[in-house]
């Protein structure tokens, strides 16, 4: 009788260890949130959609960002117009073949002329000009090329596609390869330029004006995110963040940061 009231002590415990540890987090968001500004309504959250990807472009002046599919229905990718927030339209994501592309859709980034999407250790490449252009709903991939990298995120910089890893244990290994961007010269995507090893629980990425990697770090709802800042494979600095936290990027020294949390999957 005494242990089993002995066990009880401890579940009320760690209960209420969680209560508070959430309520830490929630009152430190609101006490912050003036440091926050919502620049556009997360798209993609119903019907079993999980957001995911985010990037910018320059050249439209949009946000693209992706949504898996929990019920092995089309990924897809929503255009938002940067300015008004609004969302312009919704893609659903194909392979080069036409079949749709059902895989996790972790990351995105452009350099204005291909839209690259990596998930399931593969890279779909699609045209940013057809994206917008085009008056289907769905978009076929250019190429869909097998790596080596798992794929869970990726970003683009000064001619270098980054892709990485996400993994909660030291010995998963995850790796970020920086692969060599030529015009007009297919990419090499089993010879990496660069290869780094990463933290751990990396959900995005997005590379400084003077070249430092920042990386979205996060996992499961009742834990904070952080922003990590690398220099290479050395830490620099962290700030914490609301949880969830998915794909980011950088525009005018500011840092936009998609968050997962207000799906249905999480809040229903």
């Amino acid at each position: 009788m005494k242990v089993l009231k002995f066990f009880k002590f401890i579940i009320i415990l760690v209960i209420l260890a969680v209560i508070i540890y959430a309520l830490y987090f929630i009152l430190s968001y609101q006490l912050n949130k003036n440091k926050y500004t919502t620049v556009a309504e997360i798209q993609g959250k119903i019907n079993g959609y999980v957001p995911q990807g985010l990037a910018y472009s320059d050249k439209y002046d949009i946000i693209l960002q992706t949504s898996y599919n929990t019920e092995n229905n089309n990924s897809k990718l929503f255009i938002i117009d940067f300015k008004t927030g609004k969302c312009l339209k919704e893609l659903l994501l194909n392979k080069s073949d036409g079949l749709k592309n059902t895989s996790h859709v972790g990351g995105i980034t452009t350099n204005d002329e291909l839209v690259w999407i990596t998930s399931d250790y593969e890279v779909n490449e699609y045209s940013l000009d057809e994206i917008v252009e085009t008056k289907k709903n769905n978009i076929d991939s250019i190429n869909d090329i097998k790596i080596k990298n798992r794929g869970d995120f990726c970003t683009y910089d000064n001619n270098i596609l980054w892709v990485g890893e996400f993994a909660l244990k030291e010995e998963d290994n995850p790796i970020l390869n920086g692969y060599k961007i030529k015009e007009n010269i297919n990419v090499d995507y089993d010879k990496p330029g660069y290869t780094y090893k990463l933290p751990l629980k990396v959900q995005g990425m997005a590379v400084t004006e003077d070249g430092k990697f920042l990386y979205s770090r996060s996992f499961s709802g009742l834990v904070k995110s952080d922003l990590s800042l690398y220099d290479e494979e050395k830490k620099i600095s962290n700030k914490k963040i609301p949880s969830m936290s998915e794909g980011i990027f950088i525009k005018d020294n500011e840092v936009y940061v998609l968050f997962e949390s207000s799906a249905d999957t999480y809040v229903v």
